[in-house]
């Protein structure tokens, strides 16, 4: 049965305003670097883990570049949308070949680790980059862990034939 495209336009526009909210609501600022710890990839990773490759671009690029936006760092929107966006449609690439939920969300998480490594490291210089390196790592663990228990509770759910 093909799928519904008005229905998989809401499901992209439900997850990325999900991830906005999610990175925003809880973050915590990185000592020393310009960015914040968030678990907005947990919801970034399992649209790429429900939905696949296009949806993990989309979800991550476009709710993570909104909440760099509302959260006021308008200097990293450009490379949020490409670090973010890549993470989701390795997650969902991943996934898609491998199902193997471990390397389909903690490979793209190290992704984005090393993306705002080299993202700190243009913006701030070497030593703002290793100062944040640790907490974007810790960031990426945190949101592929609970994607995956997210991705085991809601996949029998989200899989069932919808219109």
């Amino acid at each position: 049965m093909k799928k519904n495209p008005t229905t998989q336009m809401v499901r992209f526009a439900m997850f990325a305003s999900l991830t906005a909210v999610m990175t925003l609501l809880f973050r915590i600022p990185i000592p020393n670097g310009q960015g914040y710890l968030n678990i907005g990839d947990a919801v970034l990773l399992l649209a790429a883990l429900l939905m696949g490759p296009a949806a993990g671009f989309w979800v991550g690029a476009i709710g993570s570049t909104l909440a760099d936006m509302i959260a006021g760092y308008a200097m990293y929107m450009p490379f949020t949308f490409v670090v973010k966006g890549v993470e989701g449609l390795l997650a969902g690439a991943l996934y898609k070949r491998t199902h193997t939920l471990s390397l389909s969300v903690f490979l793209p998480a190290l992704w984005m680790a090393g993306g705002y490594f080299l993202t700190d490291w243009f913006l701030y210089g070497l030593a703002a980059a290793l100062a944040a390196i640790l907490m974007n790592l810790l960031q990426g663990i945190l949101g592929a862990v609970l994607a995956v228990v997210l991705f085991k509770i809601l996949n029998p759910i989200f899989s069932k034939r919808t219109p």
